[in-house]
Formats: structure tokens, C-alpha cells, sequence
């Protein structure tokens, strides 16, 4: 069952900060859960993501005008991609850690990992994707 939800994104990155709030779905599917929403940085033009989650890892794709696919798995180092309408950048993530705060999918999901382009290692991000149900008006 799809649930409508808002959802608030926080990166942290060299000691920058940067928050999105936006409506998504949320739904349970086998074994993992399923976040979507249309990213709200318009800048890049119009991309839905996904975040997808089990108990050993959390997954982000998008589609549209960005396309990327990311995989994060604690401790360890996996290979994905980020694709402009310019091209194509290999991408590498090593993951510290995952923490689950969720109760059917709702409250915190966060997780630190070293990004690394094309080979060159291109800093540390924090997550952090806040998860609450949408309030009936």
C-alpha cells in the first residue's frame, strides 16, 4: 500500500550544509522499502528518485534528466554511476554505516560513506532522510 509522505532530505559535505522538503510515496515491497519523489532542484531538471532499503543496505537510482544509481552497503566499497545529459561519471561508494530509525518505514534513515569520481576521491557526505507521515488538512 503507497503511502503519501513528506520527506526531508539533509547532506552535509566539507562543512556544508543542505536541507530539501518534499512530498513522496512510501510503500513495502517483499523484503525492502520503497521512497519516491520527484527531486525538488529543479536546477537539474526534472528527476524522480528512489531510495530503496532492507536490513543490509539502501539503494538510491534516479531517472530523468539525471540518472544514477547508488548502492550503500556498511563497510564496504561499491561501484555505481552519475549521468548528466554532458555524460557519464563512474562512481565509487565506501560506506561507514547505516542507521535505521524507521517504524513501518516512517522516522530517520542516515549513512556516511567517501565518494569517489572517476577514481579521485571527492569527499565525505552525511544523509540523513527524515520520513513523516502527510498530515491531513
Amino acid at each position: 500500500m503507497k503511502r503519501t509522505v513528506r520527506i526531508r532530505i539533509e547532506s552535509r559535505q566539507a562543512g556544508q550544509s543542505h536541507v530539501q522538503e518534499t512530498a513522496g510515496e512510501l510503500y513495502h515491497k517483499q523484503e525492502s522499502y520503497y521512497l519516491r519523489y520527484t527531486e525538488p532542484d529543479s536546477e537539474s531538471g526534472k528527476t524522480t528518485a528512489t531510495v530503496k532499503w532492507d536490513d543490509k543496505m539502501v539503494k538510491v537510482f534516479r531517472h530523468g534528466d539525471v540518472q544514477s544509481d547508488l548502492t550503500f552497503i556498511s563497510g564496504t566499497r561499491t561501484a555505481g554511476y552519475y549521468e548528466l545529459p554532458q555524460g557519464r561519471m563512474e562512481m565509487e561508494c565506501f560506506t561507514h554505516g547505516i542507521e535505521r530509525k524507521l517504524d513501518r518505514g516512517l522516522g530517520t534513515l542516515s549513512w556516511s560513506y567517501d565518494l569517489y569520481a572517476n577514481g579521485v576521491h571527492a569527499g565525505r557526505i552525511r544523509l540523513r532522510v527524515v520520513i513523516e507521515e502527510e498530515q491531513a488538512e
